[in-house]
C-alpha cells in the first residue's frame, strides 16, 4: 500500500499510515502533507479524524535521509516537522490511535493530535539527546504543553522510554486499551466527537489551541469572540430548535 491514505465514513477520516521500516522519510511526510491539504478541504464534511498505523509501531524514528535533511540551510526551507504542523493546525480534531513504538518522529506526529489513545503494550521515548541532536518534529514545544514542563524536560533529557500506563499517568494519553483495541477506540471517541455540531467543536478546539499560547484575559476575549461567532451560525439556531422541540440536532455546519 502507499505509505498513507485516507479513509471516509460519514463524517468520520482515518488517515492511516505505513511507516518504512527504516524510518519517517520525505515520501511519508509528504503523503502526511497532502492528507492535511485534502482534509483541511473536506471541512466541515469531515468533522473528526483518526491517526493509524498499518504496522506493529506508530513510528520508531527518522530515516537516515530524513535526518541528513534536517540539517543545516535545508532544514529552514522544508524543515521535517512541516508536515506534522499542517495536521495539527486542522479544524478538525484529531484522535491518534498508538500501537507498539511511538519514539522519535513517532511521538512528534502522535503530539501533533487533539487526543491520543495507546494499546497496554505502546511505548513513548524521545532519545535524541543521546545521539548528541535534538527534536526537531515539534516535541520540544508539544511536549510541555501536553504533560508539562518538568515531565516534558524529563523525558527530554534522559531520553527515557515509558510505557502506555505511564504515559496516561503524566496526561500524554488519555487512555490505554487493550493491545489491537487501539485503532477501535480512536474510532468510537471521532464518531462521539462527529456526532456533535462541527462548528462547535472546531471553535473549541481553536480555543485551546490559540487561548494556551495567550495571558488569561486575552484568552477569555478570545473564548467569547468565538462563542458570538458560533451564535450568528445556521448550526446554533439549529440547535437551539432542536433543543426546544426535544430532538436530536441536524448540524449542517454552516
Amino acid at each position: 500500500m502507499p505509505l498513507t491514505a485516507l479513509t471516509f465514513d460519514g463524517s468520520v477520516a482515518t488517515l492511516t499510515i505505513d511507516p518504512p521500516e527504516a524510518g519517517y522519510d520525505g515520501a511519508l511526510l509528504d503523503g502526511i502533507a497532502h492528507a492535511a491539504t485534502e482534509l483541511a478541504a473536506r471541512h466541515p464534511e469531515i468533522s473528526a479524524v483518526v491517526v493509524a498505523s498499518t504496522g506493529q509501531d506508530f513510528g520508531a524514528g527518522w530515516s537516515v535521509d530524513a535526518l541528513a535533511a534536517s540539517e543545516g540551510v535545508a532544514a529552514l526551507i522544508a524543515p521535517a516537522g512541516a508536515a506534522f504542523d499542517a495536521l495539527a493546525a486542522l479544524p478538525q480534531p484529531l484522535v491518534a490511535a498508538i500501537g507498539g513504538r511511538a519514539h522519535s518522529a513517532g511521538l512528534e506526529l502522535a503530539l501533533a493530535c487533539d487526543i491520543r489513545v495507546a494499546a497496554e503494550g505502546a511505548s513513548f521515548a524521545l532519545p535524541e539527546t543521546g545521539a548528541g541532536r535534538i527534536p526537531h518534529g515539534g516535541a520540544t514545544q508539544r511536549l510541555p504543553r501536553a504533560v508539562g514542563r518538568a515531565q516534558a524536560l524529563r523525558l527530554l533529557l534522559t531520553g527515557e522510554e515509558i510505557d502506555a500506563a505511564e504515559a496516561r499517568r503524566i496526561g500524554l494519553v488519555s487512555s490505554v486499551v487493550e493491545d489491537g483495541g487501539a485503532r477501535e477506540a480512536a474510532g468510537a471517541i471521532a464518531r462521539t466527537i462527529a456526532s456533535r455540531g462541527p462548528l462547535a467543536t472546531r471553535f473549541a478546539k481553536e480555543a485551546i489551541r490559540r487561548g494556551s499560547d495567550l495571558p488569561l484575559d486575552q484568552a477569555l476575549s478570545l473564548e467569547l469572540e468565538l462563542t458570538v461567532l458560533l451564535q450568528t451560525t445556521e448550526d446554533r439556531a439549529e440547535g437551539v430548535r432542536a433543543f426546544i422541540e426535544r430532538r436530536d440536532p441536524k448540524f449542517e455546519g454552516r
